[in-house]
C-alpha cells in the first residue's frame, strides 16, 4: 500500500472546520479513482496545518491519480486560502485497525 500526504498551512479561523469540510467535499471525487483505498485528515491548530492522507493500493494508483490530485489540491487550497507545504508520497509498512 502506499499513501501520499499533502499538507497545508493558513491562517483561517476555524482549522478543524475548514479541514473536516475540504476533506468531506474531496471524498466523493476521489473514492472515484482506481486504487483509492481511504482517507484521514489530521489537524493541528497550534500550527495552522491540516494533513490530508490518502491511501492507495500500489504505486501504479498513486501514480494514476497524481494528475488529477494536484488539480483538485490547488483549487481547494486556493478556494480555502491556504499555502501548500508539502506533497509527499510514502510506502505504508504496517497498518492496524483500518479495516
Amino acid at each position: 500500500m502506499f499513501a501520499n500526504m499533502t499538507t497545508v498551512k493558513g491562517e483561517i479561523a476555524d482549522l478543524d472546520e475548514g479541514a473536516t469540510m475540504a476533506g468531506e467535499a474531496i471524498l466523493p471525487w476521489v473514492k472515484e479513482f482506481d486504487g483509492y483505498k481511504g482517507m484521514i485528515v489530521l489537524t493541528d491548530g497550534e500550527s495552522g496545518t491540516a494533513h490530508f492522507v490518502t491511501f492507495w493500493e500500489n504505486e501504479e494508483a498513486l501514480d494514476r491519480s497524481a494528475y488529477g490530485r494536484q488539480q483538485v489540491r490547488e483549487q481547494m487550497a486556493k478556494t480555502a486560502g491556504v499555502e501548500i507545504e508539502s506533497v509527499r508520497a510514502y510506502t505504508v509498512r504496517v497498518v492496524d485497525g483500518l479495516d
